[in-house]
């Protein structure tokens, strides 16, 4: 794959039991590389492992709730000594609370919170602590969002996180450059996944969905996952700080 491939490179990847998750560990293991899928539950860690064994060899699973954001850089620290530090880490464990705003709770809130911002930035800075002190580089890939740049009614929370990560992501891509580590994201559009099986099964919004984004459908998986490792490569040395949208087309039009 030249410049494109993973080959020799470990791949820490967040919320890798489905959904992008799951197919960026599935990209990221077909070019090449190592993947260590993270997530709460160990039976989806297994079977997502499963999955993946025909591509790839190297596959391994580490358990732990990103919302218990206190423990993140311990846990961190025990992953890297059991396996070596990753050459990349892609954030993409994410949950969203739906309501009016006036109607959600603040439990709501501060969870929605703390696993779409708090837990990227206590991993990203662990991750990043590690590289520094080994004197290596490294790639950081956070899963952003339409909702870093759009908003629409009822998602609050979600909105606000995804729009702080876009901000994050310049942030700790201006603050880590100096140490080769490249930090940057890819916001979805509308992804046929669990998370938006719901929306998907009403017919007004599937109609809604397809009328407005260009393309005229929902995006898959795939589609995020094979950007993900142009970002995680070497063809995109010179590339940090963007927050890069794959929707269809969705912010282009009106």
């Amino acid at each position: 794959m030249g410049p494109f491939g993973l080959a020799g490179r470990t791949a820490l990847v967040t919320g890798a039991t489905r959904g992008i998750g799951l197919g960026v560990a599935r990209a990221m293991a077909e070019s090449g590389a190592a993947v260590i899928l993270a997530g709460r539950d160990r039976s989806e860690l297994d079977r997502a492992s499963q999955e993946l064994q025909n591509l790839s060899t190297s596959v391994y699973t580490r358990d732990f709730d990103l919302q218990q954001v206190d423990g993140i850089s311990a846990w961190f620290e025990e992953l890297c000594k059991s396996s070596g530090s990753p050459d990349i880490l892609v954030n993409s464990a994410g949950i969203n609370r739906r309501g009016a705003a006036t109607d959600l709770s603040l439990q709501d809130w501060n969870s929605v919170l703390a696993l779409n911002l708090t837990a990227v930035f206590e991993l990203s800075r662990a991750f990043a602590r590690v590289r520094i002190r080994e004197g290596k580089k490294g790639r950081i890939i956070n899963i952003a969002s339409l909702m870093t740049a759009a908003a629409r009614p009822g998602v609050s929370p979600y909105t606000a996180s995804k729009g702080a990560v876009g901000q994050l992501t310049k942030a700790l891509a201006v603050e880590w450059a100096q140490y080769g580590i490249l930090v940057n994201a890819v916001a979805p559009g509308y992804i046929d996944t669990d998370l938006n099986k719901s929306l998907m099964a009403d017919p007004a919004f599937d109609n809604w969905v397809k009328g407005r984004c260009p393309l005229g459908r929902w995006g898959t998986p795939e589609d995020i996952a094979w950007p993900v490792v142009f970002l995680a490569s070497a063809a995109a040395d010179f590339i940090t700080g963007q927050v890069i949208f794959v929707d269809g087309g969705w912010l282009a039009t009106f």
